[in-house]
């Protein structure tokens, strides 16, 4: 059997993306024993890895290329979009079993969730864009989702060129059920829940030898959505009345959490370290380590941090936030961490 993984958009090839999304499926694969390589678009990049095929886009939307692979099946990660349906159909049209992987939290707006996700929309444009550009932008899009983007016509186009749609939680799932309308009647047959891919290293061996460690992972210059200034707040009052815990911050690092980071009293200072960005295999070990992995994002659709550290024997805490975090709603479902209200 040949199962190749594709994602139409010229990411890093090198082992980033191998530890999660189609890099990971690709790695999976390998390791149950199906011959498995990844493709992405050129141009080819430094430290591409040797599993990843790059080529030319137009190949991705001819299924002469495709058939000449000589592949089985292939699991693309295009999140349903309607500008990848070309791409889609090619790999249909070339006879390859395709699955549609819907890297998605299974909001559709504006079609579920209106009022809390139109605040969202309008709180995530004025931050990232400023007062008055933010506004416009959100306008733009307001209007878009309840006009054309209400019709859904590209996803559609795009689902039914798939053999199977699967979705990494339950909500997603159960969200586009609930939509056939707007989807297609011949769904139901065709969807199926598989959470998202994670990495697995060697440095598991060492998993639930844990000690009093909060690990947090994260693009903290990313300031809505990681939500970086809910992280040091969180912070600084757990280390108050808790002076036998320690504190591990990966990813990227702005300089105001630097400036945070400084101000901080000796004894927090030296109990909160600032990581930076690490291999997966080093985070890997910092999970099995960590009795608690904290996420403070106001969104995300599957948050591979905490799926990774479930696997680690690690509880989830993380806020409150239906529907726009309901993947944390999920892994914290079996006595496994905690969501706290926003307050």
């Amino acid at each position: 059997m040949k199962w190749y993984t594709c994602t139409p958009v010229p990411f890093k090839g090198d082992h980033t993306f191998f530890c999660r999304d189609s890099g990971a499926f690709c790695k999976a694969f390998q390791r149950i024993g199906v011959e498995s390589r990844a493709i992405m678009p050129t141009p080819i990049q430094e430290g591409d890895d040797p599993d990843l095929i790059r080529t030319e886009y137009s190949n991705l939307e001819d299924s002469g290329w495709w058939k000449s692979l000589g592949i089985d099946g292939l699991v693309l990660y295009a999140w349903g979009m309607g500008k990848y349906t070309p791409v889609a159909r090619a790999v249909h049209e070339a006879g390859i079993y395709l699955v549609v992987y819907m890297d998605t939290s299974g909001l559709f707006y504006p079609w579920r969730y209106w009022s809390v996700l139109t605040r969202h929309l309008w709180n995530m444009e004025r931050v990232r864009k400023g007062k008055w550009k933010g506004t416009a932008y959100f306008c733009l899009r307001f209007l878009r989702a309840h006009t054309i983007g209400a019709l859904n016509t590209g996803v559609r186009k795009h689902l039914e060129m798939a053999d199977l749609i699967t979705f990494p939680i339950p909500l997603a799932l159960d969200s586009i059920r609930g939509n056939r309308r707007l989807y297609g009647t011949r769904l139901g047959s065709r969807v199926a829940l598989i959470p998202t891919p994670i990495a697995s290293h060697e440095s598991r061996g060492s998993l639930f030898q844990k000690r009093n460690l909060v690990v947090a992972v994260g693009r903290w210059d990313d300031r809505f959505q990681k939500n970086p200034e809910l992280l040091m707040e969180t912070l600084e009052k757990f280390l108050n009345g808790n002076d036998d815990w320690d504190i591990d911050i990966y990813g990227t690092v702005p300089s105001f959490m630097r400036v945070w980071h400084d101000a901080l009293p000796s004894g927090q200072q030296t109990r909160i370290r600032l990581e930076g960005v690490v291999p997966n295999e080093e985070l890997q070990k910092s999970y099995a380590e960590a009795k608690i992995c904290l996420c403070t994002s106001r969104y995300e659709s599957s948050h591979i941090v905490s799926a990774e550290a479930l696997c680690a024997g690690a509880s989830i805490v993380a806020p409150e936030l239906i529907p726009m975090l309901s993947c944390a709603e999920w892994y914290i479902s079996h006595d496994s961490g905690t969501l706290s209200p926003r307050n």
